[in-house]
């Protein structure tokens, strides 16, 4: 009887199964792709193998939406680390520059 992986563990498989689409992404990128083609087959790769374990898995309970909701999870957070930061103020900036130029 095979034993059962902890959260965690599949957790942690996941990442690292992520961890190597997304260097296969990175060769991708390096080898002229563009990043809107990675994206497009990403996304189309993760609707495929996830209807196909829709529909290879006995956990229950079977609602698509709940895998919809951890890609948009999964989505909202990565936005978040990608977002460029934020610049500051250019009146307020504007200003600095100025009086450094005037001193």
């Amino acid at each position: 009887m095979a034993s059962d992986n902890s959260s965690d563990e599949q957790e942690s498989m996941g990442v690292q199964i992520a961890n190597q689409i997304i260097d296969l992404a990175n060769t991708r990128l390096e080898s002229g792709a563009t990043v809107e083609e990675i994206a497009s087959g990403l996304r189309h790769a993760a609707a495929n193998f996830s209807a196909f374990e829709f529909f290879s898995t006995d956990k229950t309970p079977k609602d698509p939406n709940t895998t919809v909701d951890d890609f948009c999870n999964f989505f909202e957070h990565y936005l978040d680390v990608h977002k460029p930061k934020e610049q500051p103020v250019h009146g307020l900036n504007n200003l600095i520059e100025q009086v450094k130029k005037d001193f």
